[in-house]
């Protein structure tokens, strides 16, 4: 192992992404950001015995548009499995996800690759009581279930991002062309962005991948960056003592720059995945794909060069615009989509699994 200077960073992202539909993944509850706690479930969500889910079409279309801006290969069936463990912010005790055929694969945003991209369900919110916030050293927690069942995509990153910067200024790359399909309002605030880090480091020139760790549920750019360099600081400085590092996940404190691990990481087999017997195979039709596609609105980095640049040069010029969130590319397209976002999630529906 090369001493801490020769050792390069490898970081990987993961995005999950909330859906802008009006009801919720397998249900017809409806989707409404700062109501009173736990007035938005019915049996489907809260996982009463007998219960059947019903696929939301339109998370399925807003899924198939994020496959098409990030030019992934959609697959031709893609099933869902169920994700098992047992926390108190999942009442079946089980996830539903997609695990081994997810909707859409082998992607590419800028100069970084899509490993996958798929549909999910998100977990209902924790409310841990105590000074901090957080569940070390509160007294009790409370469950809000009207975030339970929210529809969601996750996109999982290649390891190709080499610093914590570049790793910032692509996610917001990623919030701006998710923002600009108008498939979600990507609200880091509100948590209908979220973004995890897997960290890793290796000696430079090599192809082996170390050890890495998950930075969990970054709630800003800015603490995804921080996050990441106190990551890559520890892990260096572990390595150059004669350390190793240890494969878990990790909390990162903005307040003080602290790191604090929450439980070692776990692979896929232990969540027993299995196919879910409720719901059929996802199985786009050509129609719908052409649909996705002539969707697509001017993304971030197609934005037409300003000042007579033209070529590569425009590009980044753009690029910098978007990552500095000051995109005017698309007639102000940003607001036009706030006010679409806020006329679908105002809305009520009445059928289970439609928007």
């Amino acid at each position: 192992m090369g001493t801490v200077a020769e050792l390069e960073a490898v970081i990987g992202l993961e995005i999950h992404v909330q859906l802008a539909t009006k009801t919720k993944m397998f249900c017809g509850c409806e989707l409404s950001f700062g109501d009173e706690p736990n007035v938005h479930t019915c049996p489907v969500c809260l996982a009463h015995p007998g219960v059947l889910p019903v696929v939301n079409e339109q998370a399925v279309r807003f899924a198939l548009q994020i496959a098409a801006a990030l030019e992934c290969e959609v697959a031709p069936r893609s099933i869902f499995h169920r994700k098992n463990y047992f926390y108190p912010d999942s009442p079946k005790a089980y996830q539903i996800s997609q695990y081994d055929i997810p909707i859409a694969g082998a992607g590419r945003l800028g100069d970084i690759r899509i490993h996958r991209a798929h549909l999910e369900e998100d977990a209902a919110k924790m409310i841990h009581v105590g000074e901090s916030g957080r569940i070390h050293g509160s007294g009790a927690s409370l469950v809000d279930f009207n975030r339970g069942g929210t529809p969601l995509v996750e996109i999982v990153t290649e390891p190709d991002l080499r610093s914590a910067a570049e790793a910032a200024s692509w996610a917001r790359l990623l919030r701006e062309t998710v923002r600009q399909l108008g498939v979600s309002d990507v609200n880091m605030e509100e948590g209908s962005l979220r973004v995890d880090g897997n960290i890793s480091v290796r000696p430079v020139g090599s192809d082996a991948l170390g050890t890495k760790t998950e930075l969990k549920n970054m709630n800003s750019f800015r603490f995804l960056e921080r996050g990441i360099e106190a990551e890559l600081a520890r892990q260096r400085g572990l390595i150059g003592a004669g350390g190793r590092v240890e494969q878990e996940t990790l909390h990162f404190h903005p307040e003080d720059g602290s790191l604090h691990p929450l439980r070692s990481k776990e692979e896929a087999h232990d969540y027993r995945y299995f196919p879910e017997p409720d719901l059929v195979a996802i199985a786009p039709t050509e129609a719908m794909l052409r649909e996705a596609r002539e969707s697509l609105p001017e993304l971030p980095r197609a934005a037409p060069a300003t000042g007579g640049r033209g070529g590569a040069a425009g590009r980044r010029s753009a690029d910098r615009r978007v990552l500095r969130g000051d995109v005017e590319a698309g007639g102000g397209c940003r607001g036009a989509h706030r006010r679409q976002l806020g006329h679908r999630r105002a809305g009520r529906c009445a059928a289970p699994g439609r928007w």
